[in-house]
């Protein structure tokens, strides 16, 4: 593996913190044992300078002379993978998007980084020197950076390319925040279709549902009054007193 340093170039796709999962068909990401890994990648564009190929880039010779070497006949592989797009190229690539539609990409060369670990972050944007970063979220799309990486033939005779592996990443300068978005609410073309019939601009006064059947309130049961005992009758003796006395 070569070891290079990127000029200054700024922060296009992909993330710094959160690793994909899956590849560009959407199955899960396995290393050569079947187990399921992480891929860290990003995306970085550097302007163009007038050259007409990014091989006479500094940065250029060192992925190229890697590739040349680990393939002689690399420069003559279309399907070659260099992990470097030409920014104005309007050739849609797999996903049918076209490098010179996306954001930052025009006027520039895009490398792709890719890594099983997260790169280590520093920045040099309040201090001369390298400082670590160490806040989540710190450097995000959009921002402008350099990368410290390596560069390696991936050894494949189907798919050869190159690897280009990110182990730093430093900040240089604040961009505008590039936010991933879906599809362009204008392209699906909302209101153009006609309205059929009975539609209505504002909301219309429909018939009022009918009330429930209100049920009368079950009477109250009274509990049954509790037999009282009956007296027992007065004693026999106080009737022969009374006669006596007379």
């Amino acid at each position: 593996m070569t070891n290079f340093t990127t000029p200054v170039g700024r922060i296009v796709a992909g993330s710094l913190y959160t690793p994909n999962t899956k590849n560009a068909e959407g199955k899960p990401l396995v290393d050569k044992a079947g187990n399921p890994r992480n891929e860290f990648f990003f995306a970085v564009a550097i302007p163009k300078a007038g050259e007409a190929h990014w091989e006479d880039t500094e940065w250029g010779k060192v992925i190229w002379a890697e590739g040349v070497k680990g393939d002689q006949y690399a420069p003559n592989r279309p399907t070659f993978s260099w992990k470097v797009e030409d920014g104005d190229s309007q050739i849609p690539n797999l996903k049918g998007k076209k490098p010179c539609d996306r954001e930052g990409y025009r006027g520039h060369w895009v490398l792709r980084f890719t890594g099983g670990y997260a790169p280590k972050l520093y920045s040099t944007v309040s201090s001369p020197q390298a400082v670590e970063i160490v806040e989540e979220g710190a450097i995000r799309p959009g921002y402008y950076v350099q990368v410290a990486a390596g560069v390696k033939f991936n050894g494949s005779s189907q798919k050869p390319g190159v690897y280009l592996n990110h182990s730093m990443v430093c900040l240089r300068a604040y961009g505008t925040p590039i936010v991933a978005s879906g599809p362009d609410v204008a392209s699906a073309g909302f209101g153009a279709a006609p309205l059929p019939a009975g539609a209505s601009m504002v909301p219309t006064a429909g018939p009022m549902p009918p009330a429930a059947a209100v049920m009368p309130p079950a009477a109250a049961v009274m509990p049954p009054a509790p037999t009282l005992p009956v007296p027992p009758p007065a004693p026999a003796f106080r009737q022969v007193r009374q006669m006596t006395e007379k």
